[in-house]
């Protein structure tokens, strides 16, 4: 089976099985044709309350695509977050069909509408792609030598399960390479996006 970048983020959900392994219980990262262990990192969020205000009403998350998601409550919930052109007029479609995932801040106030209430969830899951002119800004940061190019997503997954809550980092490539600054950059980035909540 060939692994692309766009079918391997679906790997990025730790239930989902690696043959050759078993259960992934680790990230990992994807290039295409290519998967490979990475040592990327794990954050247990401590004050789930305060982020998921920011996740689900604040700006925490704008800056993002939703790239898949789930949400078990009463029934469960499977979302691609691939938009879809069919559903626009030409006119919408020069405004949202900008990127090929639905944006967070479109979609937030629709996920804000399923979760909130009474009850929590009994989970969710949710893969965030770093939109793509905020990759470029990324790499001109921490100026790496990568290209917008060769980078096929930057990630952060989330999964809750009633006891916790954790984002992981990830990164998919387009090719591969021995150099790993964009991932440890990465990491960076996403432990500073999310200290405020460690």
């Amino acid at each position: 089976m060939k692994w692309t970048a766009e079918t391997a983020v679906h790997f990025l959900f730790w239930e989902r099985k690696d043959r050759e392994n078993g259960p992934i219980s680790e990230p990992v990262v994807f290039c295409e044709g290519y998967i490979r262990r990475s040592k990327m990192i794990a954050v247990e969020i401590e004050n789930i309350k305060r982020f998921m205000a920011g996740f689900l009403a604040g700006d925490l998350f704008d800056d993002f695509l939703m790239n898949e998601g789930k949400l078990s409550m009463d029934i469960a919930y499977e979302f691609n977050g691939k938009v879809l052109k069919e559903f626009y007029d030409t006119e919408e479609w020069e405004e949202y069909g900008i990127y090929p995932y639905i944006p967070w801040e479109r979609e937030k106030a629709r996920m804000f509408g399923l979760i909130k209430g009474k009850k929590t969830p009994l989970s969710f899951q949710f893969v965030m792609m770093l939109k793509p002119e905020k990759v470029e800004k990324f790499l001109e940061k921490y100026n790496l030598a990568a290209g917008q190019d060769e980078i096929a997503g930057l990630f952060i997954n989330l999964l809750y399960d009633r006891k916790s809550l954790k984002c992981t980092s990830g990164v998919s490539r387009r090719s591969f390479t021995m150099d790993r600054g964009v991932e440890e950059y990465w990491d960076v980035e996403v432990k500073e996006r999310l200290k405020e909540f460690m």
